[in-house]
């Protein structure tokens, strides 16, 4: 079956058709990208004028059945993008598409479904642990925004997939320098949350928290690239960091560690025995220093559950297609 599926964040809409089949039984699925397209979600009004720019660049109609992930809250077909000026709306994207059917949920209700259609190769350890094949599985990925969610396995094994807005809640400060991150950015938020630290924005955050405890300005280029555009800052922060800048390379390395600190506590909640999957579009691209040691240890440093933590299996997901396969499978449920 040929669907449209859309992975929609506050940065970036990725649209595509996708042949996809539904496995059942205990089969695997496949999902195929047939053709896909990236769009600068700022540029467009809604994600209707989206679809719309996707269809005159493909030249011939859309696939009339399509689901959709978004960074937000889905709530009986509605959603208000959180980063984004945007309501989006299963009935009116029905009818402005001419469809038969579109589905919308939450981006890591998407990423949920998606993991089923991952290959094993396409993940990368953290965590060994030990997997139980129909437990509960929890999911945190930062990019734009922090998202967070879980799935749940029924009894006749399909996937329920519970979106959460989790990277809202109160950011918990564990050591000196978090306390004085916290103080910066208090300064800065009315609230201050997970998601003000772990997103791509957060990075910089730790950056400049960081400089203003020292009394030191920010190291140039990163400044130079905050005042010109400040949604390019994030890999200025992982490039100077790897080049051996001081600043950069403790805000990074304190990411990771309060990354690895919101995992484990997102563990602890749902005690998710099939697994914690990292998704998001930074753990890819800071991949050594998530595996160097300091995000797992932030991990397991939970006192005594340390023992019950170490036995849940934690997984970066490397493959930037698996929301995407999820809006397929809701387009083609």
């Amino acid at each position: 079956m040929e669907v449209l599926a859309g992975d929609i964040g506050g940065t970036k809409a990725l649209l595509a058709v996708v042949e996809i089949e539904l496995g059942s039984g205990g089969a695997k699925g496949s999902a195929r990208v047939l053709d896909s397209r990236r769009y600068e979600s700022r540029r467009y009004p809604g994600l209707e004028a989206v679809c719309h720019a996707f269809a005159a660049d493909r030249g011939r109609p859309l696939p009339r059945r399509a689901g959709f992930g978004v960074a937000g809250p889905v709530v009986e077909g509605r959603s208000q993008a959180t980063n984004l000026p945007w309501v989006i709306d299963e009935r009116q994207l029905l009818q402005a598409l001419s469809a038969e059917h579109v589905k919308l949920a939450n981006d890591f209700g998407a990423l949920g479904l998606g993991l089923s259609l991952v290959e094993e190769a396409q993940m990368t350890a953290l965590n060994e642990g030990v997997r139980t094949a129909s437990g509960p599985m929890a999911l945190i990925g930062a990019g734009t925004g922090l998202g967070e969610g879980f799935v749940i396995t029924s009894a006749d094994g399909r996937r329920m997939v519970m979106p959460s807005e989790g990277g809202h809640a109160d950011f918990a400060p564990r050591s000196e320098a978090e306390i004085d991150v916290l103080r910066f950015l208090q300064r800065r938020y009315e609230h201050v949350s997970w998601e003000r630290l772990l997103c791509g924005d957060g990075l910089v955050n730790l950056a400049e928290a960081l400089a203003d405890h020292d009394g030191s300005p920010l190291p140039a280029k990163l400044a130079a690239q905050v005042a010109s555009d400040r949604a390019l800052a994030p890999a200025v922060v992982t490039e100077l960091a790897r080049a051996g800048e001081p600043v950069c390379q403790r805000a990074l390395r304190l990411f990771c560690r309060a990354y690895g600190a919101e995992a484990g506590n997102l563990a602890l909640k749902l005690l998710p025995t099939g697994g914690v999957f990292v998704a998001g579009g930074i753990a890819p691209r800071i991949l050594p220093e998530l595996t160097d040691g300091v995000f797992r240890q932030a991990f397991l440093d939970k006192g005594r559950m340390r023992r019950l933590l170490e036995a849940m299996p934690v997984h970066v997901v490397l493959d930037p297609l698996t929301p995407l396969y999820g809006a397929a499978a809701l387009a083609a449920a």
